[in-house]
């Protein structure tokens, strides 16, 4: 069994901005368990524990997905918390480029999967980079000044040009990440 998900990639000038966005967020929010450079990604399906006879499957679904997207141009930025400021258990960055066509392709991706026999996704999708998680319950105030002093944040963009089938391995230093298959979007 292998614990799967599709993702987009990140560039790498905007993991080092990420990076830099999370040291100073470090300064005055405690308690949140951030993510590390190389598990940076911006999820568009988990699929979970999946036997490896069905991974064939899932990348001939995943190139017939890619197949007829063209390559487009994403940013990061807009900062926010889910599920809600007084209860704040995820830390992200949204996207302010990209957004409309990163939920076309997650759309894509969902349809495709479900006829392969995955469950599909019960929460509408939110486009999203996941940089750190509350380790207990926080200081509202401290939610909200992150919410406030960083909801101007911005990376540079960087283009797409294929969506990615990840590994995920859980090890007691962290989630180790092995790329499984690429599938190349139109030129």
């Amino acid at each position: 069994m292998a614990r799967l998900f599709i993702a987009l990639e990140l560039s790498e000038e905007q993991k080092k901005e990420i990076n830099a966005l999370q040291e100073k967020i470090k300064a005055y929010l405690e308690g949140v368990r951030w993510v590390k450079p190389e598990g940076h990604h911006l999820t568009l399906k988990f699929l979970g524990e999946t036997e490896e006879e069905r991974i064939a499957s899932i990348k001939q679904a995943l190139d017939n997905v890619s197949s007829t997207i063209k390559s487009f141009e994403i940013a990061y930025g807009k900062t926010g918390v889910f599920p809600s400021p007084k209860k704040a258990r995820v830390f992200w960055v949204g996207l302010t480029a990209g957004s409309e066509t990163v939920s076309s392709l997650a759309a894509e991706i969902e349809r495709s999967m479900s006829f392969s026999g995955f469950a599909p996704e019960k929460r509408k999708f939110t486009p999203h980079l996941t940089i750190g998680r509350a380790r207990g319950s926080l200081q509202e105030g401290q939610i909200r000044r992150f919410i406030d002093e960083e909801r101007t944040f911005k990376t540079t963009s960087c283009r797409i040009n294929k969506v990615l089938l990840y590994e995920s391995e859980l090890t007691p230093r962290g989630a180790i990440y092995t790329v499984r298959h690429k599938a190349i979007f139109l030129s």
